[in-house]
């Protein structure tokens, strides 16, 4: 058996069909065929049932398709970690983020570690939790910084430090107000715009953070909250605070998204109410690049010297 085995086999899986894994290969139909009719019987074992229309993957061939990948996951990073060790820190850091946080904590701390390995280069992804991850989980990121909750049997994680939830406002709804805080009474009969559960029918099912805490919160207090929008998209919410339409309450790393504004934004006091947990993820048990290994201690020194 040869690498090149484990990678037809992989591909044919990844694809369903011999005819889309021969074209993603860049190889006729028939070779492929007879390059997997050999590596059942070297095997000994049926890895598809063979359909009209599709291939069916087996009990034997679900654990193969695991272990190939692991071996060609292993030889590709000790064939990294080799030339990382003879050429110094370079590569490309592949990176995914949602929208907040990528724009609080990315800009600073990418700009540091260029200047301390100027030959790395940048891949970075946008997108709401559940499509970070699946990036993450389908090894075409590497690092992904999301909001919890994380599987903990598929990702490591290394925790970011917690952020308040602040009120985002045109001076309509300031009502020249000079304090730099709110307290959460002020928003009692205000249009408030919520960030709200994704709908997505990823196995994660994500919160967003706003919708629940935020109507607890108020009825705690006595209240209950004027709801005009409940939106998953945290640049909607920002864009029709920005016209009037109403109060958005966001993460407090929502303010460097919109640079050129003049909403007004504020902490929630009495009480505050806090965004959802982030952290940086990675995929257990997968080869981390001495590029991704060198930000993750970046981000861990980062925060320590913050904490300090």
């Amino acid at each position: 058996m040869e690498i090149r085995h484990l990678k037809y086999f992989i591909t044919i899986v990844e694809e369903g069909k011999i005819s889309q894994a021969a074209k993603r290969l860049n190889m006729a139909q028939p070779p492929l065929s007879q390059q997997l009719k050999f590596l059942e019987s070297e095997l000994g074992v049926t890895l598809f049932e063979r359909h009209t229309r599709k291939l069916l993957i087996t009990e034997e061939g679900k654990l193969f398709y695991k272990r190939a990948k692991e071996i060609l996951d292993f030889m590709n990073g000790s064939i990294e970690e080799v030339r990382e060790l003879s050429e110094g820190t370079r590569g490309t850091l592949s990176i995914g983020t949602i929208a907040s946080l990528g724009a609080k904590l990315l800009p600073e701390r990418i700009r540091d570690f260029q200047i301390h390995y100027p030959e790395v280069q940048f891949q970075v992804w946008e997108g709401d939790p559940n499509r970070i991850m699946e990036l993450v989980e389908n090894r075409i990121i590497e690092l992904g910084i999301v909001r919890l909750p994380i599987n903990h049997k598929i990702f490591e994680m290394l925790n970011l430090p917690d952020e308040p939830i602040v009120v985002a406002m045109s001076k309509k709804w300031n009502e020249n107000n000079t304090q730099p805080n709110i307290q959460l009474s002020e928003l009692k009969e205000k249009p408030l715009m919520l960030l709200r559960r994704q709908s997505g029918t990823s196995m994660y099912n994500h919160e967003m953070y706003t919708v629940d805490m935020v109507k607890s919160a108020c009825l705690n207090a006595g209240f209950e909250p004027k709801i005009i929008c409940e939106s998953s998209d945290i640049m909607t919410l920002l864009n029709w605070a920005n016209h009037d339409i109403g109060i958005a309450l966001v993460p407090k790393s929502a303010i460097n998204l919109i640079p050129n504004t003049d909403l007004i934004f504020k902490e929630i006091l009495d009480p505050p109410i806090m965004a959802r947990p982030s952290a940086v993820i990675w995929l257990k048990g997968r080869y981390l690049s001495s590029t991704s290994r060198k930000f993750i201690e970046y981000f861990q020194s980062d925060e320590n010297r913050k904490n300090d």
